[in-house]
């Protein structure tokens, strides 16, 4: 069995040194790894020359956001799983090997995602299920991210990320194109599972309550918000979401944290923008 790791970068060096050496250590033969590097310059050709995969790094040139890069990878992918490590993700031992013995042993999946996780193994980026099961709509959000979903690439047909959403899209939909895609999946009859042994480490998105983590809070908001309503989630389900957000929020004040407050306050400017959009189903991209 064959792997395509497609990885958008952008503005890292670095960690995507650490990535290319968890991925080196795999100790697997099977796999390509196409870099969709959106960098206007050269920064990465030293990184590229000194990777140690070789022959397996593809470098690809790419603009317009995480969601178009992950697709011009997937036009040139040729793995039987392709799937979209985050250029801060760390593979862990054996991790491929633990996607493939999935794969093989059940023929009647075509998608499998797993959990993340920071140091201490603390979740990172989300709250993520515990037991394993088939992806459902409605727990979507904890059972999956992007840079944690491995998919058959005969099942994707002509199927790809849409790029109205995602970071660096031209729209403010910053988030949840990897839920968007699994659910346009299972739409067309694939089966996915989710199942937490199968765990990337990626370091904690949030360290503080900055401009900066402020501005990513209201633009993945957008996002999840514009999510649930391009695939009409009822308005009790997006009401509980923004109420536990809101309850954030009122909690952050309460407690004299002004930070938290305005951070959470974005949250619910972001999601509000989102579920009041009208969302327009691209047909190349919706199958």
């Amino acid at each position: 069995m064959t792997f395509s790791l497609v990885v958008p970068t952008k503005g890292r060096t670095q960690e995507l040194g650490r990535l290319f050496t968890s991925l080196a250590a795999q100790k697997m033969e099977g796999f390509e790894v196409i870099l969709s590097d959106q960098n206007i310059d050269d920064r990465l050709a030293p990184m590229v020359r000194d990777s140690g995969l070789g022959n397996k790094l593809i470098h690809l040139k790419s603009s317009g956001g995480a969601s178009k890069a992950r697709n011009l990878g997937l036009d040139r992918a040729v793995g039987e799983i392709v799937c979209f490590p985050d250029d801060d993700c760390v593979y862990p031992p054996g991790l491929l090997k633990r996607v493939e013995d999935f794969f093989k042993s059940h023929p009647e999946y075509g998608l499998l995602t797993g959990l993340s996780y920071a140091d201490e193994g603390v979740d990172s980026v989300s709250r993520f299920a515990r037991e394993p099961s088939e992806i459902q709509k409605m727990k979507i959000h904890t059972q999956c991210v992007e840079f944690t979903i491995f998919i058959r690439r005969s099942e994707l047909g002509n199927l790809r990320f849409d790029e109205m959403m995602g970071v660096g899209s031209v729209s403010p939909w910053h988030s949840d194109e990897g839920p968007d895609l699994i659910l346009r999946l299972q739409n067309a009859g694939v089966r996915a599972y989710f199942d937490p042994k199968i765990a990337v480490w990626h370091p904690q998105p949030v360290t503080s309550y900055g401009a900066k983590d402020v501005d990513r809070a209201y633009r993945y908001a957008c996002g999840t918000g514009y999510f649930y309503r391009k695939h009409k989630y009822p308005t009790w389900y997006f009401a509980y979401y923004f109420g536990r957000t809101m309850c954030g929020a009122l909690m952050a004040l309460m407690t004299l944290k002004s930070a938290k407050a305005t951070f959470y306050t974005a949250r619910l400017r972001g999601l509000w923008r989102g579920w009041k959009s009208s969302p327009v189903l691209d047909a190349s991209l919706a199958g």
